[in-house]
């Protein structure tokens, strides 16, 4: 049962200190109302704002048409009535707006309401995790599951967000299998590297991954400013000798390591940027990439929002201090050698498509040796953490049509 309580008029702006001083943030006028055993505040400014009616808001292409240019951001309600099911604000204007109760309780802003949101419907939490655990934790589907089945397709998608690692297996042993899990999601990357890219031994390449000797763990393409956030590798031929087991760490546990024990050197990381490049020709295409950014990229609220690395991508050009050169060299080679230290080590087998989040995870690739009886070919694509996110709201709204996420 809902209940309007009542109305806080806002407390003077010069008493109310913002998060970013010296800033003073003014406090609304707000209406608190009770759901079941909550009260839940609400500012009279976003209610206004986020009014439903089909003056205010599109039904159908579920976005705000309410006319800016007549908005009033002082707005008050001149009354206020609730049942079970519904609030129903009458503004002073005379303007009437109508709001579901479950609706209001998903969007409140009391901070457990609001971590329910962010990991349900904004994206999923993270678990960071050991190499020694990668065995337990990198989830293995089938791929005609996820082809047929939109409840896989759901379970592997959220899998990969939550851990940033996933086997797709019993794929088919050909060059488009690819675009049929791309199709499932949305669209692809193209990067100057194409559509999809085949990895396997080239002599005279332009691409160090395009060689069979040990491959340093690195995330792809640390110089783009729009990193592709997912790579997809489908093992069309593997190696049948020694070598060419693949390398995968998770750098927020690292990250997070290092923020605990050496906290100078993870600073180093994130608030320095670095300079990191590409430059050559592939099918004709000259290139010539740079992009600037720490190893650690850091959010507004200190969480990792992507990682840059790579020892042959990094640009010769330090666009810092001079004093700064030495302690961030030291600081990048404690990343490295704790990134190795707490990667898996295993090999994929031919039908097995690894899915991993590349601004997350290093990967690299042993040595091992290639010859006319003895060849190792993958077919890769990218795809955008977008696309997947999308998807996997979309299939949350499809499998579970009583939630009142919209």
């Amino acid at each position: 049962m809902m209940h309007v309580l009542r109305r806080f008029k806002s407390v003077g702006s010069n008493k109310v200190s913002s998060l970013f001083n010296p800033t003073k943030r003014r406090t609304h006028d707000s209406l608190q109302l009770k759901v079941g055993e909550e009260e839940l505040r609400f500012p009279h400014v976003w209610l206004r704002d986020n009014c439903q009616c089909e003056l205010c808001y599109h039904k159908t292409a579920k976005s705000r048409i309410i006319d800016y240019s007549q908005f009033n951001t002082n707005a008050k309600p001149k009354s206020v009535s609730s049942d079970d099911n519904y609030v129903n604000i009458t503004w002073d204007d005379g303007h009437t707006s109508s709001f579901r109760t479950q609706w209001l309780k998903l969007h409140s802003f009391e901070p457990k309401h609001q971590t329910t949101y962010d990991e349900e419907i904004y994206k999923p939490k993270k678990s960071t995790w050991h190499g020694r655990d990668f065995f337990k934790l990198c989830s293995k589907h089938n791929y005609n599951a996820i082809i047929s089945s939109d409840t896989a397709l759901f379970q592997w998608l959220h899998n990969l967000s939550v851990y940033g690692i996933s086997l797709i297996q019993n794929t088919p042993n050909n060059e488009a299998a690819l675009e049929n899990i791309i199709s499932r999601i949305g669209f692809s990357k193209q990067t100057h590297y194409g559509v999809k890219f085949i990895v396997q031994s080239v002599p005279n390449t332009s691409n160090v991954a395009y060689l069979s000797n040990n491959l340093q763990m690195h995330t792809d393409l640390p110089y783009y400013e729009y990193c592709p956030g997912v790579n997809m590798l489908h093992c069309l031929v593997q190696t049948h000798g020694e070598g060419g087991e693949n390398l995968l760490s998770d750098c927020h546990y690292t990250a997070n390591y290092m923020k605990e024990n050496h906290y100078t050197k993870y600073k180093l990381l994130t608030d320095i940027e670095v300079e990191w490049s590409d430059i050559g020709t592939e099918n004709g295409n000259e290139f010539f990439k740079l992009h600037r950014s720490p190893v650690i990229c850091l959010d507004q609220n200190e969480d990792i929002s992507r990682i840059n690395f790579s020892i042959p991508q990094r640009g010769t050009h330090f666009p810092g201090k001079l004093q700064d050169v030495t302690p961030w060299y030291e600081a990048q080679k404690l990343f490295y050698d704790l990134s190795y230290k707490f990667a898996a080590n295993f090999k994929t087998q031919e039908g097995d498509i690894l899915v991993f989040d590349n601004i997350r995870l290093l990967h690299g690739r042993n040595k091992y040796i290639d010859n006319t009886h003895n060849i190792r070919k993958l077919i890769g694509v990218y795809i955008d953490w977008d696309e997947i996110y999308s998807r996997w709201r979309c299939l949350k709204i499809k499998l579970n049509p009583n939630n009142s996420i919209l």
